[in-house]
């Protein structure tokens, strides 16, 4: 792996003395990588990245210090150095804390040299990838003192059941309603995506159908990839074939597609995200502005969301990003708010009320809870969490954004023809999220 300018890439490894990270080093060597160093702990890798200059680290959990993921923010941020760490899959929290604070990507031991040299050269292309970006955009687009931006708010919950999508295509609607913005709707779950379900909608692109495009998003793209309800909400469906695939997008792809959004859109942005906290979903919740985290008034729900809350050092956290949703409550009849509260040490925003029948029945009509039973308690309860957002999080007024045909519609036309029957078979999903060309390693 070189640089554009066919200079060796320069690799700093963080690890204790391990067979495997001697092979690690050796393989490297073999395909002209450069190793500047290999070092045992984050103490001298600092030192290291100040006096020469490193494209990625490449951090085993076993290097004293590793494990305590501040670093990560500290050298990504700072130095502008990428960051990719190895672990064994039992120590996954290490894993989410480290991509949490920044680390562009992981690998999971054991693993061969194809799976090294291309999470190499991906985290390394993803660096370049988004230098250029922001270079780019801040040469084209410097910073209006009081420019116009869309508002974020993801609905996400460390565990599933708590009735994500739910909360999230309801929200938009009542967005929809009480304001006379845009609302879009986009929906990030690659494992069990179905708001297009919940809202009985026909799409015929898919999220990873604008990712496939490899085209910067604007609004004239948007008008040609989205779908508008009869609320007149914006949607972009996700794609529920993707859950058959173990990585169906490269690292970096879903932020970059998020953040290319929000500075396409002006109103409001609901994203519906998945249970699992992958590297995209991090992605996601790295970039917007409100977090609604969802739980229910149960034990094992509670026990989960407060080691989420302490892994995303929610309660340091001063702008009010975090904000906790309590779904299927019932009045205290269980359990007292009082008593939640100082269970997860973190104040409940909203209550959401329960009403196990009426919801399925929401869903299996595909006629959300807000136009469907509007006067339930459940819609009360989201029609009330959305006038706290708009009145919180205010955005002025502007023409909805419609759809009609554009250049970018019909390239998504042209490669579906070249491809045929999209998503059909195993093999026409894997050759659609392999690697950019000049990415491969």
């Amino acid at each position: 792996m070189q640089h554009a300018d066919s200079a060796p890439l320069r690799v700093l490894v963080i690890a204790q003395y391990d067979p495997t990270i001697d092979w690690v080093e050796a393989a490297m060597q073999e395909q002209n990588f450069r190793v500047i160093e290999r070092v045992d702990s984050v103490e001298k890798a600092l030192r290291d990245i100040q006096k020469t200059l490193v494209d990625v680290i490449l951090a085993d959990s076993s290097g004293d210090g590793v494990v305590d993921t501040e670093w990560i923010r500290s050298v990504v941020i700072d130095h502008g150095v990428n960051v990719l760490v190895m672990a064994t899959k039992s120590e996954m929290d290490f894993i989410r804390e480290a991509m949490l604070a920044g680390a562009q990507s992981f690998l999971l031991k054991p693993f061969d040299t194809t799976e090294l040299f291309r999470s190499i050269a991906q985290v390394y292309q993803l660096g370049l990838q988004r230098q250029a970006s922001f270079a780019k955009v801040t040469e084209e687009n410097p910073p209006a003192p009081s420019g116009k931006k869309a508002h974020t708010i993801a609905v996400f919950s460390p565990k599933g059941g708590t009735g994500v999508t739910t909360l999230a295509v309801n929200l938009a609607v009542a967005l929809k309603q009480q304001t006379r913005v845009p609302v879009l709707l986009v929906d990030t779950d690659l494992r069990t995506a179905d708001v297009d379900i919940f809202l009985n909608v026909y799409s015929k692109y898919s999220i990873l159908d604008v990712i496939r495009l490899d085209q910067k998003v604007n609004p004239e793209l948007l008008k040609s990839v989205t779908t508008e309800h009869a609320t007149g909400l914006t949607v972009i469906r996700g794609d529920s074939r993707l859950q058959f695939v173990e990585a169906p997008i490269d690292p970096g792809q879903m932020g970059d597609l998020i953040e290319e959004i929000i500075s396409s859109w002006e109103g409001y942005i609901v994203i519906n995200t998945t249970n699992s906290l992958d590297r995209w979903t991090v992605e996601v919740l790295d970039l917007v502005d409100t977090v609604l985290l969802t739980t229910t008034p149960e034990l094992p729900a509670l026990r989960v969301v407060r080691g989420f809350l302490d892994l995303a050092e929610a309660e340091s956290d001063l702008t009010g990003k975090w904000q906790m949703v309590m779904t299927s409550y019932q009045n205290q009849k269980a359990m007292r708010m009082s008593d939640i509260e100082a269970s997860i040490r973190f104040p409940i925003k909203a209550t959401i009320a329960s009403d196990p029948v009426l919801a399925s029945t929401s869903i299996n009509r595909g006629r959300p809870l807000l136009l469907s039973h509007e006067k339930s308690a459940v819609a009360r309860d989201i029609n009330a969490l959305a006038k706290q957002l708009v009145e919180a999080y205010p955005q002025p007024a502007t023409q909805a954004v419609g759809r009609k045909n554009s250049g970018s519609a019909q390239d998504l036309d042209n490669q579906q023809e070249k491809s045929g029957k999209r998503f059909g078979l195993w093999q026409s999903i894997t050759n659609s999220i392999r690697l950019p060309a000049g990415q491969n390693g």
